[in-house]
């Protein structure tokens, strides 16, 4: 792994049965394969990276994720392409995700194109596609 490349994201969330069905989707549409599974902690890996959650605590479990405290505004993944960004976009609806915005150009960048969407704890997540991105160092 190279310097300051992400190692992983651990997510907290309030119902890991719920949260490990709705990330087995997403991340298995993604190229995660399931590793690890104990009560405290799930994780999925791939050539990309690694992501976890573990069960929040109880004090918190009734908490829905404010992207506008302090903390994780949101979690972008990539796409090669649009057709991959509409493909998630089809599977979400199917599984009744809440789409907070849908595949469509947005101004970030050129051809910024990408879908919005929330977990089951309101973690906002993006998939997009960005062509010639990263641009060459």
């Amino acid at each position: 792994m190279k310097l300051g490349a992400i190692n992983h994201v651990a997510l907290t969330v309030s119902d890991l049965e719920r949260s490990e069905a709705f990330y087995n989707t997403l991340l298995e549409f993604l190229g995660y394969e399931q590793g690890e599974k104990t009560p405290q902690l799930i994780l999925w890996a791939s050539p990309n990276g690694v992501i976890t959650i573990s069960p929040s605590n109880a004090e918190s479990a009734n908490q829905k994720c404010d992207r506008y405290s302090p903390g994780l505004h949101h979690l972008a993944f990539s796409a090669d392409s649009r057709e991959q960004v509409d493909k998630l976009h089809q599977l979400l609806i199917e599984h009744g995700v809440e789409i907070l915005d849908p595949p469509a150009e947005y101004d970030y960048l050129p051809s910024y194109y990408a879908l919005y969407f929330l977990d089951p704890d309101g973690i906002k997540l993006e998939l997009t596609h960005i062509p010639n991105w990263p641009p060459e160092l």
